[in-house]
This record gives C-alpha cells, sequence and structure tokens, in this order.
C-alpha cells in the first residue's frame, strides 16, 4: 500500500513539474538570443565610451580656453 501511495505522489509531482516546465521553456533565452543581446549591449558600451571620450576631451578644451582667456584678458 505504501508503494502505490509513494507512485501516486511521484506521478503527481512528476505531472507538475512537467506542466511547469512546459510553461516556462518557451520564454527563456535560447543561444542565439544571448548573442544578440551580447552584440547590443557591446555595441551601447562602444557608443557611450565614445560619448564619453568625446565629452573629456570637449570639457578639457573649453577650460583650457577659458583659462587661456582668462590670463590673457585679466592679466597676472
Amino acid at each position: 500500500m505504501t508503494v502505490d501511495l509513494t507512485a501516486i505522489e511521484i506521478e503527481r509531482r512528476l505531472t507538475a513539474i512537467e506542466t511547469t516546465l512546459e510553461t516556462m521553456l518557451p520564454t527563456l533565452a535560447t543561444k542565439a538570443d544571448l548573442q544578440a543581446a551580447r552584440a547590443e549591449w557591446k555595441s551601447d558600451l562602444h557608443s557611450l565610451t565614445r560619448w564619453m571620450v568625446v565629452t573629456v576631451i570637449g570639457s578639457v578644451t573649453a577650460s583650457a580656453t577659458i583659462t587661456g582667456l582668462i590670463v590673457r584678458f585679466v592679466g597676472n
């Protein structure tokens, strides 16, 4: 009798697991999905890095220009 109850319990649990997997599997990322996300992330990172470099160079140039103008017109 215990063996039958255990087998029924195992069958019930297995059915619950299979049902859960059937609903979860379509939502999981595939290898292609991960590769596409990585490529997009790398592209975004390169774009962000480029903007950061341009911003830093522009800021340094602007600061040097302003400092030069102040020194030239205000004097020592």
